[in-house]
């Protein structure tokens, strides 16, 4: 989850570095370090906070270097200090090294490593003391380097620097590292969007991978001996995507991007979509993973497809161990992911004995290479932490399988048009002002209950977890027909509950009136209005894609009281957008 961009050539590395980190804040970090050779030495600076901080307190904007790399660290082992921010360097300040991963074994390696001075608690720094022991035997560095890959366990990735040595050197295993070339240079780093600017040529490194680059070359060998290709790719991604543009922050403008995404669907290629169909069909029972707004996207599949008589479960990534033992050949896994590198997913996929389709939106990620079908979000670069428009992607293409899989494609792209054009109606000003007035009245609690049923239920679950993410405000989602099953004891007067109504079922009202006559205040997102709301949004309907504007505003809601309550909703506390560590 911590973020790595490193440079080598014959430009000024810091302008690139610092536009490069800045890119790759969203994975989510709390402190920013970085390395940079100052006429032969390596020169270290490193501190708690955010980079602009950081960057503003030494001045790293004024540095020349030729080669250099930026460091954002989400803690794991040790906490959060500028001892334990990276770069990490050997006993004589000569190594220095960036990681993002987990080393399992860091503990016996560092009872090891007799004589050597720890100055963190974190895995990280047993690297470069194992390579200065290594180079102190006589090891070239990169025998030294095959040596601690095979001697570190765990999935890690890093970059080393050396003084003296003109080459750097990057490792892949496990966690996401790519190479970009550069007219001038090279880049190793976390993620594409960090050299966007710079080039779109991108070369998709692989476990075990070793990267040599200087200011004039670079080569790749495989430390596990693997004949993997490294063709060059040509990414199609707009660099103006990296900027907010008229919007205050990039949640907000990810959220209003849905209304594009959404039409280019009526355009969209659905030639594996239909495969993916046509496997599901013939399954003998379909599970579909995720973690987090990727499950809730997983549970809302399975319960289509279920109505469409297709055996179908959601199961979360950590539980596929748990399952396993009910997997058999003729079975089809759903794996959705937005960033492609979810470790979990990762760590499980052998356990996954059938037919393995991969909804993804990041090009030329772990994931994306090893499953036997993938189907790109389409999503684009989503930047805050909070998942929008990929959850909104992954949730239409699970309804086009669905409609291909029951014989209703024809139907299902009437829905679509039809929400398309209906949709302008969510973003006029009486909406928004009617969910900023909502934004307003819940900033203060401390509760918030989200219900409905069928679907329903699952929108809000979703609308729970966004209004966590970003506005800290404890929010839980409870389906509607269970709520006399003990939550219904939760709610007092004054109780905020925001109801997500699909249909106008008696069953749900009755669930709604019993709330109500306890005091509950409810904030109902609904295409009619009912004498049971305190409040109303109004939403169009569109068929099977009627779940769409429900989601859009459950994310205005949320996004607007994290504003209100003063908090940044592009970069939560404590969390990450791509979840490479357990």
């Amino acid at each position: 989850m911590c973020g790595i961009i490193a440079y080598s050539g014959k430009d000024n590395a810091v302008p690139y570095l610092v536009d490069g980190i800045k890119n790759l804040e969203y994975r989510g970090y709390d402190s920013f370090g970085c390395a940079l050779i100052d006429k032969g030495n390596i020169i270290v600076r490193k501190d708690v906070g955010d980079t602009a901080s950081v960057l503003n307190k030494y001045r790293i904007i004024k540095n020349f270097s030729n080669q250099g790399m930026f460091h954002t660290r989400w803690a794991t082992h040790g906490g959060i200090s500028k001892e334990n921010a990276h770069p990490l360097t050997d006993c004589k300040g000569e190594i220095a090294v960036v990681h993002n991963g987990i080393i399992e074994n860091w503990q016996d390696i560092k009872v090891s490593l007799d004589g050597h001075r720890f100055v963190s608690q974190t895995d990280t720094e047993v690297i470069p003391h194992l390579l200065e022991e290594r180079l102190s035997r006589g090891d070239s560095m990169e025998r030294a380097l095959r040596a601690v890959f095979n001697e570190i366990k765990g999935a890690s990735s890093f970059v080393v620097m050396r003084k003296g040595d003109s080459n750097m050197y990057a490792v892949k295993h496990g966690a996401p590292l790519v190479l970009g070339l550069g007219k001038n240079g090279f880049f190793v780093s976390s993620d594409i969007p960090s050299f966007l600017k710079y080039t779109n040529k991108v070369v998709f490194l692989h476990d075990g991978d070793l990267v040599v680059f200087n200011q004039n070359s670079v080569r790749i060998k495989n430390l596990l001996n693997k004949k993997d290709k490294h063709d060059v790719h040509t990414v199609d991604i707009s660099p103006g995507s990296l900027d907010k543009g008229k919007y205050r922050h990039f949640m907000l403008k990810e959220i209003n991007e849905q209304s594009k995404l959404l039409k280019s669907f009526e355009n969209y290629d659905f030639s594996k979509v239909r495969l993916a169909a046509s496997k599901i069909r013939s399954a003998h029972r379909v599970y579909l993973v995720g973690a987090g707004s990727s499950f809730h996207a997983a549970a809302y599949g399975a319960l289509i497809l279920r109505k469409s008589g297709i055996d179908a479960i959601a199961i979360q990534g950590q539980d596929i161990q748990n399952f396993s033992r009910l997997f058999e050949r003729n079975d089809v896994f759903v794996i959705i992911s937005q960033s492609g590198e979810t470790a979990d997913l990762i760590r499980s996929l052998q356990l996954m004995k059938g037919f393995r389709i991969g909804i993804i939106n990041t090009e030329g990620s772990y994931l994306s290479r090893n499953v036997d079908l993938v189907i790109n979000m389409m999503a684009g670069i989503e930047k805050a932490v909070a998942a929008t428009k990929s959850f909104m992607n992954t949730m239409v293409l699970l309804e086009m399988i669905n409609s291909y899989a029951n014989g209703s494609s024809e139907s299902a792209m009437h829905d679509l048009k039809l929400l398309n054009l209906n949709l302008y109606s969510l973003f006029v000003p009486s909406v928004l002002s009617a969910i900023k007035r909502i934004a307003e009245e819940l900033k203060d609690d401390g509760d918030i209950f989200y219900v409905g049923r069928d679907y329903g239920y699952l929108i809000s679950l979703e609308g729970a977890l966004k209004m966590k993410e970003v506005s800290y405000i404890h929010a839980e989602a409870f389906d509607l027909s269970t709520i006399k099953h003990g939550p219904l004891a939760l709610i007092s007067q004054g109780s905020k509950v925001i109801a997500a109504v699909t249909e106008p079922v008696e069953e749900t009202f009755y669930g709604l009136e019993e709330i109500k006559a306890r005091g509950g205040h409810i904030i109902g997102i609904s295409p009619s209005n009912s004498t049971v709301f305190d409040e109303f949004v109004h939403v169009p309907e569109a068929g099977v894609f009627s779940f769409v504007p429900l989601v859009i505003v459950a994310q205005l809601i949320s996004y607007y009281t994290a504003v209100k309550r003063g908090i940044n909703p592009d970069k939560p506390r404590n969390l990450a957008k791509s979840v490479t560590v357990n």
